[in-house]
């Protein structure tokens, strides 16, 4: 798969990258290989400060080392590979066919270098699309790209445009609403998962469905806690799956009684989603219907 391939590459071909030293705690200079970059990103021990210093550094050479640009867009990609494979796998259906997963892949990769490099103009000069002074870089970068390569974007530029039979007040009133508006749908690897999993691997009735949906993600839950990091399903994600998948609560609600923004709730939730769908995974093999 393309993902796969660009890390080897990266491996192989890169001759630059993040300082060694930032990898190993010592006075070492020489650049750090993608995967072992990818490695120290993903232990439990990788602090939100030393992903943002990785990601500014390869987005700043990105920008700036015009002579050494394509080895720093690959250098990029190869420590964003399992990003973007996770992400490309939402692009493409679970029933569809292998080139079209694949290029839903090149369709991310491609949003991806470019949202690196994006800028935008307004009556005040032209800044950067991405701001890597903020923190959280690298999952703006994979969010933004998702949101361009899902079409998001787009979606979202047309909501907030004026529709020719608005009047000022209706356009203003609406734009406010789709602020406060919160998704609502269930997506895949929620309840209808959940519940085909227990009819399928339990032999007692599943009168209530949601109850049993409730009981299933716990299990899940626990089951992810012997799983590597990157699948570990935890304790706060997995009560923002039950409480507005399954219970139907806003998610803006569900956010402050955690203490946390709206937006961190949605990424922490689709992130869980991710693992979720992952753990069903490798649970319910081979049971896409026929084609």
């Amino acid at each position: 798969m393309p993902a796969g391939q660009v890390l080897s590459a990266a491996i192989t071909l890169c001759r630059v990258g993040v300082p060694k030293g930032w990898i190993t705690g010592a006075d070492d200079p020489r650049p750090a290989r993608a995967d072992e970059v990818v490695r120290h990103l993903l232990a439990d021990d990788a602090t939100r400060e030393i992903k943002d210093q990785v990601w500014r550094h390869i987005v700043g050479q990105v920008r700036d080392d015009t002579e050494n640009r394509e080895d720093w867009n690959l250098y990029a990609l190869g420590v964003a590979a399992q990003g973007l494979l996770s992400r490309a796998a939402r692009l493409a259906m679970p029933d569809d066919p292998a080139k079209r997963a694949i290029a839903a892949q090149y369709t991310l990769i491609h949003a991806f270098l470019e949202r690196m490099q994006a800028t935008v103009t307004t009556a005040a000069g032209t800044r950067w699309r991405l701001d890597i002074d903020r923190p959280n870089v690298y999952s703006r970068l994979l969010g933004g790209a998702y949101d361009h390569a899902s079409g998001r974007t787009e979606h979202r530029r047309k909501q907030l445009t004026r529709r020719p039979d608005e009047t000022a007040t209706e356009h203003q009133a609406r734009i406010a609403r789709l602020r406060e508006e919160e998704p609502r749908e269930i997506p895949m690897g929620g309840v209808a998962e959940l519940n085909a999993y227990h009819g399928k691997h339990h032999n007692e009735p599943n009168p209530g469905g949601m109850d049993a949906a409730i009981a299933r993600l716990q299990e899940f839950v626990a089951q992810s806690a012997r799983m590597p990091p990157a699948d570990r399903i935890d304790p706060t994600s997995a009560e923002l799956l039950r409480r507005t998948y399954l219970n139907g609560e806003p998610l803006g609600q569900v956010a402050a009684d955690l203490n946390m923004s709206p937006s961190n709730a949605s990424k922490r939730r689709a992130t869980a989603v991710r693992q979720l769908r992952r753990l069903i995974a490798r649970q319910i093999p081979n049971e896409r219907p026929p084609s």
